[in-house]
């Protein structure tokens, strides 16, 4: 190996590894912003400000809205 092929690999690696970390960001982002919307329109609250019992009282209008 040259001495120009490791920094290159290395440098390869290190972009692979932040474009991976992206997108599993991205995707976390994107489905927290449509899970945080679904409870903010049936609940008037955050999914991540609601208790467990809040929750399931949303959890239940919606089935109620289904049926």
């Amino acid at each position: 190996m040259s001495d120009t092929e490791e920094p290159q690999r290395r440098f390869n690696l290190i972009m692979k590894v932040a474009a991976l970390a992206a997108v599993l960001l991205t995707g976390y982002y994107v489905w927290s912003f449509f899970v945080s919307s679904r409870y903010q329109a049936l609940c008037g609250g955050s999914y991540w400000e609601l208790d467990k019992k809040e929750i399931d009282s949303c959890i239940d209008r919606k089935k109620e809205l289904e049926k």
